[in-house]
């Protein structure tokens, strides 16, 4: 597997990657080729997979995942796709490859963080409802 210099562009996210044989390859382009031939992104050196084989594209602030009609086909957490919208921690399967997708984009974690909460804290705010209504 060979992996391509980053090339700059302000207009993705941080901190979005592909892990691939425990190496963090970051998402640095609009459209990410995955293959056997040498202008893909990510090259890969083997008999099962297609010389274009998928592509990540990011648009309007999601990440799709396309099969280019490859003739193994690509699969999503175990599911064949055609296209795919990926979400942190989809298991990307390319023959006999497996890819995490990883999108530690701070917004995003400041979103998430907004709506969870850890269980102390929701326990302790429970209390304190139940003791004002004199429960």
């Amino acid at each position: 597997m060979n992996a391509k210099p980053p090339s700059s562009n302000t207009s993705l996210p941080e901190n979005v990657f592909l892990i691939v044989n425990r190496q963090m390859i970051p998402i640095e382009s609009t459209i990410f080729r995955l293959g056997r031939q040498l202008e893909n992104d990510i090259v890969f050196h083997e008999e099962f997979v297609s010389r274009f084989h998928a592509e990540i594209r990011f648009d309007a602030g999601i990440f799709v995942l396309f099969d280019n009609e490859s003739t193994g086909g690509t699969y999503v957490n175990g599911r064949k796709i055609d296209r795919c919208v990926l979400n942190s921690g989809d298991l990307i399967s390319i023959g006999t490859i497996q890819i995490m997708f990883v999108n530690n984009n701070t917004s995003l974690m400041d979103r998430a963080r907004g709506t969870t909460q850890n269980l102390h804290d929701a326990d302790a705010q429970a209390k304190a409802k139940a003791k004002a209504h004199g429960k």
